[in-house]
């Protein structure tokens, strides 16, 4: 059982409707793969008798396991239907006729490439079979007979490692045990040095009681990746815990104990930290599918909890296509007993039951828009009740009245109910969700018809402004850009300091071209390359460009990995050269290589029908001579002295030239100011992070985030905290959460 744990979970991930499967053990496994004369000498070892070397792949070096999972990778990769793990091979279909063929590619693939099969270990055409030390059927994955048998035989530790390895053991199985954490925790204060193992009779229960529950392990089901999958969650005052389900079935059972710092959070905290911690435990499975989280705390629908803490988790949870969904806690039953600390392990009939039960409740609606809940409201409302009293007596306003709306009486303003300030935010998100995200006037010119209170307009345009959802998914008119861009300074440019590299393509031959411009000179050359790959694109600059002009001191780049790879930086380094990347898709940092392309586009264009590796050259040539507005002259004629085509003599003025060109940047940055709002952004700030058209799908968000910012720099960039990494992007990618 010294597996990877998450193997099961991969399997789940690719066994759904499977019904025929088959297993197959490589004959020979490590000593089947030949070493390369160049490797064999790290396997030299010394004898009495002479020095020796394998020749081929051993075992016990670090190395072989990966080595060896590379080489069967390289053998059935391209096959989905095959599942491999070292020399251990699962081939799965969903019906006879489809697996006798899926066999006939694999056993052709085999005999390619000279692998054999140790037959005693070999089960083919099944609708059970072992694999990685569990059995797996057409209806699920449970732990393998033989290794439950083997739990039940441990005998109590007597030692700490013995300890150590029997939990080690049983926790390769941890998504098959209701309620594993609360049944291990007696034994885990052992597994720290610091505790002295004194062994006790309530210490051996716990071990039998562990037994047990493995001998009735949980059957799961295999995921259906068109259907939501639906995570019950619950926490009590020592652990957390909860269930996913589809379709009336247990996928997987999770929970875990609260350490030190976490049992102090609030109710809330710990509501919400047992669903981000299940959508961490299963993220390969849930992320990009629809989940639905149930849960007993009302709270978590809309929470208004403003700790930082609770703001790290709505950013990861903001990745995943979630929905809340309220249940009472009487019926929250599965993440309920997962987050107690004893129960009786379920056997699987036990957890069909629950199923069953948990699954009735899942589609209950939570409709704030009713008239006895309303009703309920307004009665505990004392403004509203004096209203009341009011209309009763017959010395009201004759804008208040008492009317029979939405199946009750309740008090009304000019025909409209009057809503209690305990369901107005409640009101507003709710027809904010119903409507699909409307905007706010749209959304405020629909509950006016029938719901009224003082300030509605503003409560739920503001509520719109708000909604992250909305921040994501909308393309908004008018002024959308916050920020100012920073002033810039005149700076003195070179020939050949600066250089702008960039790829163009590919084209319909997969070829790629590579342009290369002087910064100063706006001079333009161009390469062919046959791939994009780092070492490829190094060679293109370096025949191209830095074999032909003098070296450059900076050279921009973009942040593809033809550019950021060992490669093409290892040959800025060997030359001294600095290389400047731009920021994450922000063309207009490289703005100068953008508009090459478009007239590089347009001349391959008006060249219909020749090949465009010959045109992209006419391209190059029509950029150097052609006069540059900006230069007020062409690179031909600054790089020459002369002009390209006629040879008439140009002396060029430089220092009138940097003007120019200065005069130029400042018109820019005053142009695009004037369509961004002002706006300064701070440390710490929230924002949502553009994705600009180019990088997403139509139906895609049009944003991400909300992102913290770390840092905010000088030339108008700042620095994101996007969890794992920080990214540093352009003021023109970001808008204020």
């Amino acid at each position: 059982m010294g597996r990877n744990e998450d193997e099961a979970r991969e399997i789940l991930l690719r066994l759904a409707g499977a019904k025929y499967l088959s297993t197959f053990d490589a004959n020979m496994g490590y000593y089947a793969r030949r070493l390369a004369a160049s490797s064999r000498g790290h396997t030299a070892f010394c004898l009495p008798f002479g020095k020796y070397q394998y020749k081929r792949l051993p075992m016990g070096i670090s190395t072989a396991p990966d080595e060896y999972q590379a080489c069967m990778e390289k053998i059935f990769g391209d096959l989905a239907f095959v599942v491999v793990y070292l020399d251990d091979i699962l081939v799965y279909s969903d019906s006879e006729e489809t697996h006798l063929e899926h066999l006939h590619i694999v056993f052709k693939r085999l005999t390619k490439y000279g692998v054999t099969l140790n037959g005693k270990k070999c089960h083919i055409l099944r609708q059970s079979v072992d694999y990685l030390g569990f059995t797996l059927t057409s209806q699920g994955i449970q732990p393998q007979q033989k290794k439950i048998q083997a739990i039940q035989q441990i005998s109590v530790p007597k030692t700490r490692k013995e300890l150590r390895r029997f939990l080690g053991m049983i926790n390769y199985y941890r998504d098959m045990v209701p309620n594993k954490t609360a049944l291990c925790q007696p034994l885990n204060r052992f597994t720290s040095s610091k505790v002295p193992f004194d062994w006790l009779s309530s210490d051996t229960e716990a071990f039998h009681a562990i037994q047990k529950a493995f001998a009735q392990a949980v059957l799961l089901a295999f995921p259906d990746f068109e259907q939501p999958f639906h995570v019950y969650a619950d926490a009590s005052g020592k652990q957390i815990g909860g269930i996913i389900m589809q379709k009336n079935q247990i996928l997987a059972c999770y929970s875990r104990s609260l350490n030190k710092h976490q049992v102090n959070y609030t109710t809330m905290e710990l509501e919400l930290l047992s669903i981000v911690e299940m959508l961490r435990e299963y993220r390969t499975m849930l992320l990009g599918f629809p989940v639905v989280v149930h849960t007993d705390h009302k709270n978590l629908i809309y929470p208004t909890e403003t700790s930082l803490r609770v703001k790290r988790w709505k950013l990861l949870l903001a990745e995943y296509r979630l929905s809340m969904h309220y249940i009472k806690g009487t019926k929250n039953v599965g993440a309920d007993a997962f987050s107690r600390m004893r129960f009786d392990a379920m056997n699987t009939k036990t957890h069909l039951q629950l199923a069953d039960e948990i699954c009735a409740t899942a589609d209950e609606p939570d409709c704030v828009m009713h008239g006895p809940v309303l009703r309920e409201h307004q009665d505990k409302d004392l403004m509203i009740q004096k209203i009341k009293t009011a209309c009763l007596n017959g010395n009201n306003n004759p804008d208040y009245q008492l009317l029979p709306l939405l199946g009750c009486t309740l008090v009304a303003y000019q025909k409209r109910v009057i809503v209690p300030d305990s369901l107005r935010e409640d009101l507003i998100r709710w027809y904010h969700l119903t409507l699909s995200h409307p905007g706010g006037e749209r959304q405020y010119k629909t509950m006016r018809q029938i719901l009224y209170w003082p300030g509605m307009e503003a409560a739920i345009i503001k509520n719109a402004k708000d909604c992250l959802i909305c921040k994501k998914a909308k393309v908004h008119g008018g002024k959308q850009d916050y920020g100012l861009l920073p002033p810039r300074t005149l700076k003195t440019v070179n020939p050949f300091d600066t250089v702008h590299v960039d790829l163009i393509g590919p084209y319909e031959d997969g070829h790629y071209g590579i342009t290369m411009i002087d910064h100063a000179t706006r001079w333009l050359e161009v390469g062919i390359q046959h791939d994009k790959t780092s070492l490829t694109t190094a060679e293109s600059f370096d025949r191209e460009w830095l074999c032909r002009y003098p070296r450059p001191v900076t050279v921009i780049h973009d942040l593809g990995t033809e550019f950021t790879g060992d490669e093409f930086q290892e040959l800025l380094r060997s030359y001294g050269i600095q290389a400047k990347p731009i920021t994450s898709k922000n063309p207009q940092a490289n703005a100068i290589c953008e508009r090459v392309h478009l007239e590089i586009l347009n001349v391959i264009r008006c060249h219909d029908g020749t090949d465009w590796k010959k045109t992209i050259h006419y391209a190059a040539f029509a950029v150097r001579a052609s006069y540059h507005s900006i230069l007020n002259a062409s690179p031909g004629q600054l790089l020459f002295g002369q002009d390209m085509i006629t040879r008439q003599l140009y002396n060029a003025n430089w220092s009138y030239l940097s003007k120019r060109r200065f005069d130029a940047i400042l018109a820019d940055n005053d142009r695009e100011n004037s369509k961004r709002l002002e706006h300064f952004y701070n440390t710490g700030d929230h924002v949502m992070l553009r994705v600009p058209k180019k990088f997403r799908a139509k139906l895609h968000a049009v944003a991400t985030g909300p992102f913290v910012i770390r840092q905010v720099h000088s030339n108008g960039t700042v620095t994101i905290d996007k969890g794992a990494m920080a990214e540093r992007v352009s003021i023109r990618r970001i808008f204020p959460c």
